[in-house]
């Protein structure tokens, strides 16, 4: 007879769960966490021989990543040279930790703190420009008897030459050019031939009398084909260069007067040519921030643009 003892079903322990198991994943992130403080402390000062050094390496391996962040450090001083530190002051023995000063924004800031003379000198000799050509303007419209139906305006930022829509530029609701606003406009032209740096803004205005026909819907429609038909004849018949020109439409937007009297509303109705000042333009030239990738030098080369923006 067995004894059963090897012929007994074993029985089966349920295993232990490790409720301890979290440990090992803390000490990780305790880890981690103690490696980023020390890195943060490591660079919360920066030694600026070695981050020369680190420049240099980077340099001398073929590409540097760092420049344009250390003033003063090139190829040039691993090279021994003066010592200075590349293009860095010779009198110091290696360069300054820092952004570059020679940004292009930079260098303007300083061109304006440097030249504010010269810019005063500038803004008093445009002005006395503009007012010539005022006066050139001038003279040419009271031999023609047309005077009275100019005005003018001298701002900072350039010369307003106001023609009346009426009975000189258009006939009413209309945006054919007559005879007398072609010979003002002759006139005109012949002295802004003579600004072939200054651009010119050819702008139309109405009153507030609502026009609606097949041709023109609305008064906006009315001041961009007076204006435009001023604009064509500046560049196609007078010669003066469509690169030069801009054009805005305005409507009964930018009144000049009361619409309330007959006489208001027929000051509203006109054309503006604006002779915008060169300063700005010059500015930003001298510190070789204008000019197309294609070096032409101008920034559009295109048709005349079509802008319903005005720099007050």
């Amino acid at each position: 007879m067995s004894s059963g003892g090897d012929d007994m079903p074993h029985e089966e322990h349920e295993e232990h769960a490790n409720h301890e198991a979290w440990v090992i994943p803390y000490a990780d992130l305790l880890t981690l966490l103690m490696a980023m403080f020390i890195a943060l402390f490591a660079i919360s000062s920066v030694n600026p021989d070695k981050a020369k050094k680190v420049s240099i390496g980077f340099s001398q391996a073929g590409e540097n990543p760092l420049s344009g962040l250390f003033n003063g450090s090139s190829s040039n001083s691993a090279q021994g040279g003066n010592g200075s530190g590349g293009n860095g002051d010779p009198n110091k023995s290696g360069g300054s930790v820092g952004l570059d000063k020679s940004t292009p924004g930079t260098k303007l800031l300083k061109s304006l703190a440097n030249e504010r003379a010269n810019l005063s000198a500038a803004k008093v000799q445009e002005h006395q420009k503009l007012t010539d050509v005022q006066k050139q303007i001038q003279d040419a419209a009271k031999k023609l008897g047309l005077a009275q139906k100019l005005t003018f305006d001298l701002r900072d930022n350039g010369l307003v030459v106001r023609l009346a829509s009426d009975s000189l530029l258009f006939n009413s609701g209309d945006d054919a050019l007559q005879p007398q606003g072609r010979q003002i406009l002759d006139a005109i032209g012949a002295v802004l031939k003579t600004l072939p740096d200054n651009p010119i803004r050819v702008e139309g205005h109405t009153d507030n009398v609502t026009i609606s026909t097949l041709r023109f819907r609305t008064n906006w429609s009315l001041s961009a084909a007076r204006a435009e038909s001023v604009l064509v004849d500046l560049t196609d018949r007078l010669g003066i260069p469509a690169t030069q020109l801009e054009l805005a439409a305005w409507g009964d937007t930018k009144g000049i007067a009361r619409n309330d009297t007959e006489a208001g509303r027929a000051q509203n109705r006109r054309v503006e040519i604006i002779v915008e000042s060169t300063l700005v333009a010059k500015l930003l030239k001298s510190n070789g921030l204008t000019g197309a990738p294609d070096g032409s030098g101008k920034l559009d080369n295109g048709p005349a643009k079509v802008d319903l923006r005005i720099v007050k």
